[in-house]
């Protein structure tokens, strides 16, 4: 049976996604030996004991260094990483949603050892096969400059891997152009992730489709029929359940409220409306009623 390691980033509020995470990947990636990787700074979750649990401590930076220095984070835990069969990584916000056998995500002989999951958000522009449209990094100061007319695809930084060969090679690769990036005080357009579709450019890599990592808010778009297509989603972290996205990195200590939909509709309503209202108070009281909650 192949060993697999998962490499998961936990920073801050983020460790609140991990328990979906781990108890769907458990459930549904199969047949293999699963060993996971966190790197967090938390000092007790849920699972943090579990015997495949393996937690690397990593302090917190701020975005965009908390998603960006991801390469040089893996490669602490490089001697250990060489022992495995395969390397997958995945972005804290996503869930298995159905069974997925290993074999879907393994890279062929004639691939280059790795594998990418398509831009959910990127579908148009795949379609229409005019790499222009991609959101390459497209300054030449950048080492994750793509020059417009090449590429094929583009991939997000939610969901990677491949042999442990390749795969950590491309890490140090790609810790490196970073760091190059940084000393000429610079930062990708999309972080990671440009630098990632770079780095594939030119290789011959195994491309997973949107069912591997599919917008939690478009589900409800799915049929029943197509619903076991699906194999993992990427939830929507802008979603009140999860406390919404500039709480989850830690910009906000206020969770977006359940009526967040309706108060961003209600507020500049509400502002509109007290310029007719009499009354300095009354207008006080109509201009902050759903901005007081």
């Amino acid at each position: 049976m192949k060993k697999v390691a998962i490499l998961y980033i936990a920073l801050g509020r983020y460790v609140s996604f991990w328990k979906g995470f781990y108890e769907s990947c458990e459930k549904y990636l199969g047949p293999c030996e699963k060993e996971y990787f966190i790197w967090t700074d938390n000092e007790s979750f849920d699972y943090c004991d579990a015997k495949n649990v393996h937690i690397t401590p990593a302090q917190k930076k701020g975005w965009p260094f908390d998603t960006l220095l991801r390469f040089e984070m893996f490669l602490q835990r490089e001697k250990e990483l060489k022992e495995f069969d395969y390397i997958y990584f995945f972005n804290a916000n996503m869930e298995f949603v159905n069974p997925v056998d290993l074999a879907e995500i393994t890279p062929c002989e004639w691939h280059d050892g790795l594998v990418a999951g398509s831009h959910p958000g990127r579908r148009g522009d795949v379609l229409a096969g005019n790499p222009d449209l991609f959101g390459y990094e497209r300054r030449p100061e950048s080492t994750a400059f793509v020059p417009y007319g090449k590429g094929k695809h583009y991939v997000c930084g939610a969901f990677n891997g491949g042999t442990s060969e390749a795969f950590l090679k491309m890490c140090h690769k790609l810790k490196k152009n970073v760091q190059i990036d940084l000393d000429n005080n610079i930062v990708a357009r999309v972080d990671d992730e440009s630098h990632l579709n770079a780095y594939l450019i030119d290789k011959n890599y195994l491309l997973c489709g949107r069912a591997y990592g599919f917008p939690e808010r478009k589900i409800k778009y799915v049929n029943k029929v197509e619903m076991p297509m699906i194999k993992v989603i990427s939830r929507h972290k802008g979603h009140p359940k999860y406390g919404g996205l500039r709480w989850l990195r830690g910009q906000s200590e206020r969770k977006i409220p359940n009526n967040w939909a309706v108060r961003n509709v209600m507020i500049p309503a509400c502002k509109f409306v007290s310029i007719f209202v009499p009354g300095n108070k009354n207008k006080q009281k109509v201009k902050k009623y759903f901005g007081s909650i």
